[in-house]
């Protein structure tokens, strides 16, 4: 991706205004890889399998697999909505296209199971780490052992779509918009470069350590940002939730218990939850006078993204104190943890605290239960959590580590900027600032998860470290 964008030689300096495609595309690479064990070709590069090239469908398909998959997540509502046989008869291209995407990935992955089965058969002592394999693997066990129901090439399949649904577009979207927050905040950007230059040490990063430095990452800026992000602009809006039949259930509201009848279908509200102040760190608005979104919140900040609120030192002592100073809480930084750390389910013994309950990492401010919900939560919280938030803090420092993310003013050129007072460069740099925010903040709209729609998209430039056109913070 990053090279895509900055040449070969890393010295291409255009405006960058396909970074939510971009970023989409990375995320399903990495699914890609991590999910089926298949490495996709980024455009423009030669693929090793043609059915897993681009755009050449090899014999017996008349698309690529990674062209299939790639439509049918971006008209998954179709599928959705409509029946198989209406699409494949349809008088409309896109509905009868989107059909044969669907029987084309159908007709890869019974491929691919038929393949794995073959070479677990072949190879008994060979280990996998793809999600496909794994499925297989139960499934090849299952019909073993008599006792248990072994799962079907459909249950795998099914499986295998939500699995990469669901981890596509959050992934994708949090990585997009983090650096478009971290565009408008230089400062915080600062701080987050020089926290990844004091975990990596300058290691370069094929020495990266999963157990020593993801915990270091979660547990700081980085993780921060992420946090603040799924917070400011959450994955979906609203969580669908029902109670059981049969099976009515108490809570305590407000100190008050009340009854919720069984068979309720409620939803939970996830932009209301995030920015309700008694349970976030909040102080006053940056501008009083002009809220981000008036109708909402016109007297906090917790319609601003501020990651800063996540490094409190104290999770549960000041949360509703609206006088308290965001930006004057010093980023701390997690010890590094021994190299025997593992990772398992619960939360004493998992490094980046990530199980079924709402806290984040312990060395960043835990939200009281149920007030951040950008997985869910509860039992049927997403189960991919843990996969995304590694894939969007490992993509977020692997970037920033090496490179800044500057707004796009497209009305100046590089020398033009390297003329210009401090004043001049303020003046043009709070331009884009403020066509940035209309963009975001006008054109976010809801297909299963919240995206910018329309036409428009948001200009970065990328530079190398140490040659940002635009250093100073925000404040000023």
């Amino acid at each position: 991706m990053l090279t895509s964008w900055l040449g070969a030689d890393g010295n291409r300096r255009e405006t960058i205004r396909r970074v939510a495609e971009d970023t989409m595309r990375l995320s399903l690479h990495v699914i890609s890889k991590a999910g089926f064990g298949q490495e996709l070709p980024w455009p423009n590069q030669d693929a090793q399998d043609g059915a897993f090239s681009d755009d050449t469908a090899p014999r017996g398909h008349s698309m690529s697999f990674a062209f299939a998959l790639h439509f049918i997540l971006q008209h998954t509502l179709l599928l959705i909505i409509l029946p198989r046989w209406l699409l494949k008869n349809a008088p409309f291209s896109k509905w009868r296209r989107t059909y044969e995407a669907y029987d084309e990935w159908g007709r890869y992955m019974r491929e691919m199971l038929a393949d794995k089965r073959q070479e677990m058969e072949l190879d008994t002592s060979k280990t996998y780490n793809d999600v496909i394999s794994q499925l297989v693997e139960a499934q090849v066990q299952g019909k073993k052992d008599k006792s248990v129901s072994a799962l079907t090439d459909n249950q795998v399949l099914g499986n295998s779509f939500v699995f990469i649904l669901a981890g596509h577009e959050t992934s994708a979207n949090t990585i997009h918009f983090s650096m478009m927050f971290l565009a408008l905040r230089p400062d915080i950007q600062r701080k987050l470069q020089e926290e990844l230059d004091e975990i990596f040490q300058g290691r370069p990063i094929s020495e990266w350590n999963y157990d020593r430095d993801l915990p270091r990452l979660f547990g700081g800026m980085v993780g921060a940002v992420m946090n603040e992000e799924l917070r400011v602009i959450q994955p979906v809006i609203a969580i669908p939730k029902w109670v059981p039949p049969q099976s009515p259930q108490r809570l305590i509201v407000e100190e008050k218990e009340v009854t919720v009848p069984a068979g309720a279908i409620f939803e939970l509200c996830t932009a209301a939850v995030h920015r309700n102040p008694k349970y976030w760190p909040h102080g006053s608005p940056q501008d009083p006078t002009t809220p981000y979104f008036p109708p909402s919140n016109p007297d906090n900040d917790l319609e601003e993204w501020k990651p800063e609120r996540w490094l409190q030192p104290s999770p549960s002592s000041n949360h509703n104190d609206p006088n308290i100073t965001l930006s004057s809480t010093p980023s701390t930084i997690p010890p590094t943890p021994t190299p025997t750390s593992t990772f398992t389910s619960t939360p004493s013994t998992d490094p980046l605290n990530i199980s079924t309950t709402p806290s984040t990492s312990p060395h960043l401010f835990t939200p009281s239960r149920g007030s951040y919900i950008p997985f869910s939560d509860g039992h049927r919280s997403c189960l991919g959590r843990r996969f995304a938030q590694v894939e969007i803090l490992v993509a977020l420092a692997v970037i920033f580590s090496q490179y800044s993310i500057e707004l796009a003013v497209d009305d100046t050129t590089d020398e033009e900027i390297d003329l210009m007072t401090p004043e001049d460069k303020k003046r043009v740099w709070k331009a884009a600032e403020k066509e940035t925010n209309r963009i975001w903040m006008t054109k976010l709209k809801s297909r299963i998860t919240l995206q910018i729609r329309g036409e428009e998209r948001i200009g970065f430039r990328v530079r190398r470290r140490g040659e940002e056109k635009f250093f100073f913070p925000v404040s000023s």
